[in-house]
């Protein structure tokens, strides 16, 4: 079934799954019989002991995936430390290079040498080595009185010690289970492959939300430990049996972070309240932003890469508001909360009823104060630094890195919703002089508080003498004016905060001791730790034909270039080639599975019932995005890249044999 034959039938595939999907991020160290059972019964073959081996570490397939910095996931594919994972992190490092990354992303890069990759500063990979089971070590010692960041600093502490490596507490289904996750940490990390934005990102940042799809969306980054590529780790192997209708497919990564367990109370406040605020105030930022760039090339090159993470994170919220609605996720959680006594579900509502106008408020504090500009940022971080000479080191980097226009307007926009909308109970005097001076002049209030910055001028930082004087900046002045503590301790909402927290957690357990009782697995929320998800591969995914059919020579962002264009005109693909809709030898960029799906699982890999790579996650279905609220059976799926293109495009594509021969081909 080709793509072009395929988008006037999609919905419908998308509606109604061929074969019911198995939702959710299950822990890679807790896999129990139930479990088993339903991932036999959708085609594994292989044992939980060879996804992930608490006797054996490093024999397991999760030994094998990577965290990019806990953002994106990969898996290490050779015994030279490469890594292969999606496009995104190396377009970030691109986007920081300036007009020479702008012309990597448009022309693609590959390092013909070992010595040609380029370190990407400030990337650093995470290599899964063990978890520890310490439930029994935190209850002692909650017992004992400590509390929750107290014990994970003692534990993390002692693991880190007694490993050498760095050890991540987490609680999995609100205390029911405590895990400790140690990694080996690699920030000696260096890019070898990325292909032109046109082929790994054909249709932009939305594309990775939409099906169909046609984009190569991987990357290749080497990991260096000492000053040597990293050797001895354990590898995907790669199958290029192909796969069918129905196939078995395994994704293993870090999701993000989900609240698929938040109460229908819960539920309520993000989508009445939360999220349209929001929505709405980095809406209007990005505005004045996009402005900016427009008119200022310069402005362009030091706001881009920030401007397209607001725009990402922006469009999301926008989603799955609009998923919220449109998929009315509030209700349907109502109606799987009916087996709890009304009496509990009665005091969860008055609860978050009762946080409901303070936490609207922090929220606003948060987009207008502490997030409303950069220089902000700049100015709480050298607060914060000490050292007179870190300190002046930071606020010089903000100087360069900021435009006093843009902060300027950005900081007018917060000012203007800040004083319209903000109870003054929450305002510090300096707020109320700055409010009672300039009246409704803020961009007069905007120029006066910047005039008095030390961003202002790189001369006030260098005659700084004393850390102290930062505390007499205007900007950081007023920014700091209205501390959370006045919002925790109004009319006792720190109480009734925790009372809402406490009940949560107690909705939480109660929906998986219930699971204990009936002998259904139950999977806790994503919180970056390292998952795996299974279903079925769906018959519907794009070929290279649909992707040329896509270019536009006229369009940059749709132009390959001449050569790799004529490469796949021919319609050749060797030993890459595999049976696709009855015919042999042809070739698949795309395909979808119906996995569970969130932010961090892109780069994941995705294997076969026999554990081997197929692919790698490169986006999602339009359900996907309120995939942090709920999963929406039939619609939401993982829209993933092909390994057989993967390694025709770095084989015949850019001929770059040595690094095919890395990878470990069955």
């Amino acid at each position: 079934m080709r793509l072009s034959r395929n988008i006037l039938t999609v919905a419908a595939l998308l509606v109604s799954a061929v074969v019911s999907a198995d939702e959710g991020f299950w822990l890679v160290q807790d896999i129990n019989a139930a479990l088993e059972n339903n991932m036999r019964a959708k085609g594994l073959k292989i044992r939980p002991k060879e996804i992930y081996n608490v006797d054996t570490p490093g024999s397991g397939l999760a030994d094998a995936v990577v965290s990019v910095g806990f953002k994106y996931s990969g898996s290490i594919v050779s015994d030279w430390g490469l890594v292969l994972t999606c496009a995104d992190p190396a377009i970030a490092f691109m986007d920081r290079l300036g007009d020479i990354g702008r012309q990597l992303l448009k022309d693609g890069f590959h390092a013909v040498s070992e010595a040609h990759e380029i370190p990407v500063e400030g990337e650093k990979i995470y290599s899964l080595k063990r978890v520890f089971d310490v439930t029994g070590d935190v209850e002692s010692m909650m017992r004992g009185g400590m509390d929750y960041k107290e014990i994970a600093s003692r534990l993390e502490k002692a693991y880190n010690e007694s490993t050498t490596l760095m050890c991540r507490l987490t609680s999995e289904w609100e205390g029911a289970k405590y895990y400790i996750a140690a990694y080996k940490v690699y920030d000696d990390v260096r890019l070898v492959v990325m292909p032109p934005l046109s082929l790994a990102r054909m249709g932009g940042e939305e594309g990775k939300w939409s099906w169909p799809a046609c984009r190569c969306d991987f990357a290749l980054f080497r990991i260096y430990d000492h000053g040597k590529p990293v050797s001895g780790a354990k590898t995907m192997e790669v199958s290029l049996d192909g796969y069918s209708e129905g196939s078995f497919a395994m994704t293993l990564g870090f999701p993000r972070f989900t609240e698929r367990f938040l109460p229908s109370a819960g539920m309520r406040f993000r989508e009445e309240v939360a999220l349209p605020l929001t929505n709405s105030l980095r809406g209007a930022r990005l505005e004045i932003m996009r402005r900016a760039m427009a008119d200022d090339e310069s402005v362009l090159k030091l706001y881009s890469s920030r401007a397209k993470e607001l725009e990402e994170s922006l469009a999301m919220g926008r989603s799955v508001r609009s998923c919220y609605s449109s998929l009315d996720l509030t209700s349907a959680r109502e109606s799987s909360e009916q087996w709890m006594a009304d009496s509990f579900l009665a005091n969860l509502d008055r609860a978050f009823n009762s946080t409901r106008r303070v936490e609207t408020d922090k929220i606003l504090r948060d987009e207008t104060l502490r997030d409303g500009t950069f220089a902000g940022s700049y100015l709480r971080r050298a607060a914060s630094a000490g050292d007179l000479g870190k300190m002046k080191e930071i606020l010089l980097s903000g100087v360069r890195e900021t435009d006093p226009a843009t902060e300027k307007e950005l900081l007018e926009y917060a000012l203007g919703e800040y004083f319209t909308n903000m109870d003054d109970y929450y305002m510090g005097d300096f707020q109320r002089w700055i409010q009672d001076r300039f009246g409704y002049d803020y961009a007069a209030a905007a120029e006066y508080l910047w005039s008095g910055s030390l961003l202002s001028s790189q001369a006030k930082i260098q005659e700084m003498e004393d850390p102290s004087e930062i505390n007499e900046d205007l900007l950081m002045k007023f920014l700091n004016d209205s501390p959370l503590s006045l919002y925790d301790g109004r009319n006792g909402h720190r109480a009734a905060l925790d009372r809402t927290v406490s009940l949560s957690q107690e909705y939480v357990r109660k929906i998986h001791d219930d699971g204990l009782r009936r002998g259904v697995p139950v999977y806790p929320d994503a919180n970056s730790t390292a998952r795996f998800t299974y279903g079925t591969i769906a018959d519907s995914y794009s070929t290279p034909a649909d992707y040329l059919a896509l270019l536009d020579p006229n369009d940059p962002e749709r132009d390959l270039g001449p050569n790799l264009k004529a490469l796949m005109m021919k319609d050749f693909w060797g030993r890459w080639g595999f049976k696709v809709g009855g015919r042999k030898h042809r070739m698949v960029i795309d395909f979808i599975s119906d996995n569970d799906f969130v932010e961090g699982c892109q780069g994941s890999p995705v294997l076969d019932n026999q554990g081997h790579l197929i692919g790698l996650v490169s986006g999602g279905t339009p359900e996907t995005k309120a995939g942090s609220a709920s999963y929406q059976e039939g619609g939401s799926k993982c829209v993933n890249t092909d390994i057989h293109f993967v390694l025709w495009y770095l084989g015949k594509g850019i001929e770059l044999k040595r690094i095919v021969k890395e990878f470990e081909i069955l």
